[in-house]
């Protein structure tokens, strides 16, 4: 879809463009879908954590993850 087309042109336009050495994205642990573009785009889970919020959605109780791609594992990629 339309998420997934977007996070790959991110993904493919920051190491070249920016010159960046890696690229970060978060979400709810419950969020699958948006799990699921990460993991297409290429990136790969890095952690799960927890962050003290004022007020919480549902599922906010599973934490968050952290997903990430760098360089080196991007041109592998390529």
């Amino acid at each position: 879809g339309y998420a997934t087309e977007g996070a790959m042109a991110m993904v493919g336009q920051a190491f070249p463009a920016l010159d960046v050495d890696r690229v970060v994205a978060t979400t709810m642990t419950v969020n699958i879908g948006s799990r699921r573009v990460l993991e297409k785009a290429g990136l790969s889970l890095v952690r799960t954590f927890f962050v003290p919020w004022p007020s919480y959605l549902p599922g906010a109780e599973h934490g968050d993850v952290e997903y990430a791609i760098s360089r080196q594992a991007w041109l592998r990629q390529a």
